[in-house]
């Protein structure tokens, strides 16, 4: 019922849009398995150590201070882990994604839906 409605308003797609279209579908499944891969790689295998735990209230006030000193300086090494980790991410699927397999992707597109029918 589909193919006759599109042939009766002349959408019906060449043999060559056809296969631009199917391989316009292969290209967005690879973006959504290399996007689904580098999120895996960079944030499930290689993940980052527990947040570390505030310090608890001694009684002496020269070893608290002390303590709280460490725990500022380690929960800024967590950032700088945590925000490379990010970059290392962004950094994949740019160079994977949107260098790579986006503009092969957009041509697809354009040429599927850029090219008319011959005779039209």
């Amino acid at each position: 019922m589909r193919a006759r409605e599109l042939k009766a308003k002349g959408k019906e797609l060449d043999p060559l849009q056809r296969v631009g279209l199917w391989l316009a579908l292969a290209f967005f499944v690879y973006i959504l398995v290399a996007s689904g891969t580098i999120f895996l790689v960079s944030f499930r295998c290689f993940q980052l150590p527990a947040f570390p735990s505030p310090p608890s209230n001694p009684g002496d006030a020269e070893q608290y201070k002390r303590l709280v000193d460490a725990y500022k300086q380690s929960t800024d090494i967590y950032q700088q882990m945590a925000k490379l980790q990010v970059e290392r991410a962004t950094q994949l699927f740019q160079l994977v994604v949107a260098s790579t397999i986006l503009p092969v992707f957009s041509a697809i597109l354009g040429y599927i839906f850029g090219s008319k029918k011959s005779g039209e």
